[in-house]
């Protein structure tokens, strides 16, 4: 009687071990929204990889070029890039207006 029940005891342990992790992975794996979200996952991260890099790549070598051209002119930061010194509010107001109108549209659209 006692080894019926430590056998009993045993395959109850092993269902419990093997079989339902391995339905809760099968039915976390297979839910549609997670497979959308994977999907969409995916899919930023291929754009962040390929376009925002080389969008930062691009600035930084293009400021690298242009420290090379500034040494041999032997100007200083300021003087070569004084166009970027007085854009740079007129950049962050431009910024500021853009998030701010975003922002607003967005919650325009929530009480649609």
């Amino acid at each position: 009687m006692l080894s019926w029940f430590l056998i009993g005891i045993l395959v109850g342990l092993c269902i419990r071990c093997i079989v339902k992790p391995h339905k809760i992975v099968f039915d976390v794996l297979s839910s549609p929204i997670l497979i959308v979200m994977r999907v969409v996952r995916w899919l930023l991260a291929k754009f962040v990889n390929e376009h925002v890099k080389n969008f930062i790549k691009k600035i930084v070598h293009w400021f690298i070029d242009n420290r090379k051209i500034r040494l041999q002119k032997r100007q200083n930061i300021f003087r070569y890039y004084w166009y970027l010194w007085l854009l740079s509010p007129v950049i962050l107001l431009v910024l500021v207006l853009v998030l701010a109108f975003t922002t607003g549209v967005l919650e325009g659209l929530k009480e649609i």
